[in-house]
């Protein structure tokens, strides 16, 4: 039996969130621009900010894509803090898992946004993506795929400059007036 933020569930070995207080997530549309705290910047494009009661698009990734994601998720760079852990609202009751692992990766889920570079914009999902897309058969848009596949490592230069060429420095200049001197 474990206790998840909606009491407790019986889900075997799976582990479920724990946290005194969780957030419900905001939700965006597909691919519209994403506007972080302190600033809107019109190459910032959200994809993956799924909530209960809005349509999503279903259907098959590649397992190079699902591990990509993963990998951009182990400790991703953020110009702009969480507003605290979120929970999956399309799992019913337990408010899905705390962590996901595959292929011997790890990633904490609901407590970070992962910021990809793509063609002349920077795409914005929350570390449940990857729970959306494994448990929940969402299907990202392709070029978020596209870019998540080409995206350098990260933390890497090649990822910062990516970044930055995209409008990044703006990100990078919200991020460090929000944290102040």
């Amino acid at each position: 039996m474990i206790t998840g933020p909606f009491g407790p569930q019986d889900h075997g070995s799976c582990s479920v969130r724990a946290f005194d207080e969780v957030l419900s997530m905001s939700h965006f549309e597909e691919l519209s621009v994403w506007e972080s705290p302190g600033a809107t910047i019109e190459t910032l494009r959200a994809v993956g900010w799924l909530e209960r009661g809005w349509a999503y698009s279903k259907g098959e990734v590649t397992e190079p894509f699902f591990e990509a994601l993963l990998n951009l998720l182990v400790r991703p760079w953020e110009p702009v803090a969480a507003a605290g852990p979120h929970a999956c609202s399309q799992c019913r009751f337990a408010g899905g898992p705390a962590q996901l692992t595959f292929g011997g990766t790890t990633i904490t889920m609901g407590v970070s946004n992962v910021y990809v570079p793509g063609n002349a914009v920077i795409y914005v999902a929350p570390s449940l993506v990857a729970h959306y897309v494994d448990a929940h058969e969402y299907q990202p848009p392709k070029e978020f795929m596209e870019a998540v596949l080409q995206c350098p490592p990260m933390r890497s230069m090649e990822y910062l400059r990516a970044i930055k060429s995209i409008g990044g420095s703006a990100l990078i200049g919200i991020g460090k007036s929000l944290r102040g001197p």
